[in-house]
């Protein structure tokens, strides 16, 4: 996107950049018409579907000018310029909800139900008008130098009288402040923006969301399946009517959470009465805010004292636990070199080695094509590609919003990318061509495997396997008896696999992955991540909270581990017959030589988050993660 400082677009002077993110850039400009200064969202026109991209854009523009609500920020309408496209709305001179938490740490509670309750009314006004804004969250909640709360960015709301837009689209929200019902890809309704106000108002009383991991998916698990923890369980002196109102916000089923935002205001007003006398407010005078932080000081500091006296009786307790069980001897770490230093071993691993992947997104995948091309893929469309089997990498960008999971790549430059909204995508020629194969609406994808040049599956939401018999041009669903979200498939030959994915979900096939069905009856709540087979009937999966299954049968029969205090489990990888790998959250790297019988943890000293993990002909593995981070072990 150019740099449009100082352009004169119809009537507005371009004067700065507000803020980026993945919908586009906001730009500060001066409206020279109405002598008033104005805030310009520009969104990037050149898509797959540009006409019908302009429709929609515009339709929602105006009807975004149709909420006029003092505690919404308002729409005046759009322009275009080039390829651009920009929603023209009110300036609001202020700061978000997420600026004021990263500089103060946390609201104080009065202020938190000052701001609930006018963002309470914007939102319950939205709705009354038909729309639910989907994105709910502190940074598109914005505070005014008056004090008065506005909801930014309807810019992805949908008009429930709209008949023309899906009822249920992919996942459009962030993933600390998204309800169930969006993970699942159900219908959203107005119920979902309270769970997101729920969310909300837990940070701005904490100081982090309910759920607060590092991994997307440990946050998505817990939304389905765990009851955040009670705020007065973090903070002391929380009345017990505060938790009832967010844990009612958060319920899991949307009928058991508020009816409407003015059934939840009218409880909210309640605390207000309570409350109001106890707090200072944050819009009340430094000198006044001085005053009540001496007074904090005092309390804290005698806070501290017993805050110390029941850490050390708990980390008594935890070492005195750890000391008599065997998990310290499972925690205990190994260099790269001491654990292949035997000359017996296959491999020589030796070192491990950051690679610059020039990206700061995440990677969620890497692929190894033959003994030269490799590529990885992430977040915001981001393609690399390697020509000397991963050494060095280049950017291919792809100009679309689209989150990539997964990827595959033949020997011949054949290729399969996988991610949200519904992406496949087909290239040829080592990504030189890359065309986007249509299918419907309200699925994400995670894992594309093939077993052969023409046989390969795509995993995804909604109990979704996609299967191809012609090298990915086409694809088709085959019956898998279950809604869960399958994340992984492996497959033994080409009759037998394995699928994993949530509530502990294991299916199998036995006639090519035509269909699928459970293949276990364990009871573990939690989730698989992924699997892999050996040629010899050996399996691993992996998962949340450290867990590992392992078969020696074919997958006749599986046995469980839990590695303590390790986190979830992303990726788990057979690089031998004999040996494998496994990655994860805060850089766990851990290897077996003996077909998953026992494991070793490396010290690795990594502390990112680790997606995906490969291995080129060089006997090299390659692992990518958070934020563009790459790694090799050689």
């Amino acid at each position: 996107m150019e740099n449009l400082i100082g352009k004169l677009i119809d009537n507005f002077r371009i004067v700065s950049v507000l803020g980026k993110g993945g919908m586009g850039i906001v730009y500060k400009a001066y409206d020279t018409k109405l002598d008033r200064y104005v805030a310009i969202k520009m969104l990037n026109a050149q898509t797959f579907d540009r006409e019908r991209f302009i429709e929609r854009f515009k339709r929602e523009a105006k009807n975004q000018a149709k909420l006029s609500h003092p505690n919404i920020v308002t729409v005046y309408g759009f322009i275009e310029y080039s390829d651009l496209l920009g929603i023209v709305m009110e300036y609001v001179e202020g700061e978000s909800l997420e600026k004021v938490i990263q500089r103060q740490g946390r609201f104080n509670l009065y202020d938190v139900i000052y701001i609930l309750k006018q963002a309470l009314l914007g939102l319950g006004y939205a709705h009354s008008k038909g729309f639910v804004h989907r994105d709910i969250k502190p940074s598109n909640i914005i505070l005014n130098k008056e004090g008065i709360t506005k909801i930014m960015d309807f810019g992805i709301s949908k008009s429930l009288f709209d008949k023309n837009m899906t009822k249920t689209g992919s996942k459009i929200g962030t993933v600390y402040y998204m309800s169930p019902e969006q993970i699942r890809g159900d219908d959203v309704t107005n119920r979902s923006d309270i769970y997101s106000i729920g969310c909300t108002t837990y940070e701005m009383i904490v100081g982090t969301p309910p759920f607060d991991f590092q991994s997307e998916y440990e946050v998505m698990d817990s939304h389905l399946k765990k009851s955040a923890p009670k705020i007065s369980s973090k903070l002391t002196g929380i009345p017990d009517v505060v938790d009832k109102v967010v844990q009612r916000s958060l319920e899991k089923n949307p009928l058991d959470r508020y009816n409407s935002c003015e059934e939840m205001f009218n409880e909210v007003q309640e605390i207000d009465k309570h409350v109001a006398k106890l707090y200072t407010s944050y819009f009340k005078q430094t000198e006044e805010r001085s005053k009540s932080y001496k007074a904090f000081s005092s309390l804290a500091f005698a806070g501290i004292i017993v805050l110390m006296i029941i850490l050390a009786y708990f980390v008594y307790t935890q070492v005195h636990v750890l000391l008599t069980s065997n998990k310290l001897d499972q925690l205990e770490k190994f260099s790269i070199q001491s654990l292949f230093s035997s000359k017996e071993d296959k491999f020589k691993f030796s070192s491990i080695n950051k690679v610059q992947s020039n990206i700061l997104n995440n990677l969620n995948a890497i692929y190894f094509a033959n003994e030269k091309f490799a590529t990885a893929v992430g977040d915001s469309g981001t393609i690399i590609t390697s020509t000397n089997a991963g050494f060095t990498w280049n950017l291919r960008s792809f100009d679309r919003k689209i989150n990539f999971s997964d990827i595959y790549s033949s020997t011949d430059g054949r290729s399969i990318i996988v991610g949200d909204s519904s992406t496949i995508f087909y290239g040829q020629n080592f990504l030189d061509t890359l065309q986007q194969i249509p299918f419907q609406n309200g699925y994400t994808f995670f894992r594309v495997r093939f077993f052969d040049d023409d046989t390969g599956f795509i995993t995804g939401n909604k109990g979704m396997i996609l299967k191809t018999v012609n090298g990915g041009i086409n694809w088709y669903k085959v019956a898998t008896n279950t809604n869960n979200l399958i994340f992984d498939l492996s497959f033994i030959d080409s009759k037998r696999g394995f699928a994993v994915g949530w509530d502990g979900l294991i299916l199998k096939t036995t006639n090519g992955g035509e269909s699928w069905n459970r293949a276990d009856n364990h009871s573990i709540d939690n989730y698989f991540k992924s699997v892999d087979f050996t040629k010899n009937g050996y399996g691993l999966i992996v998962g949340g909270d450290g867990t590992i299954m392992r078969s020696t049968n074919y997958g006749e029969n599986w046995e469980e581990t839990k590695i303590a205090d390790i986190g979830g489990l992303q990726r788990v990888l057979f690089i031998s017959d004999s040996h494998a790998v496994l990655i994860g959250n805060k850089g766990t790297i851990m290897i077996s030589k003996n077909k998953g019988e026992t494991w070793n943890l490396i010290d690795s000293q990594i502390f990112s988050n680790m997606n995906d993990v490969a291995i080129n002909s060089n006997d090299q593995l390659f692992m990518v993660g958070v934020n563009g981070m790459m790694f090799r072990i050689e």
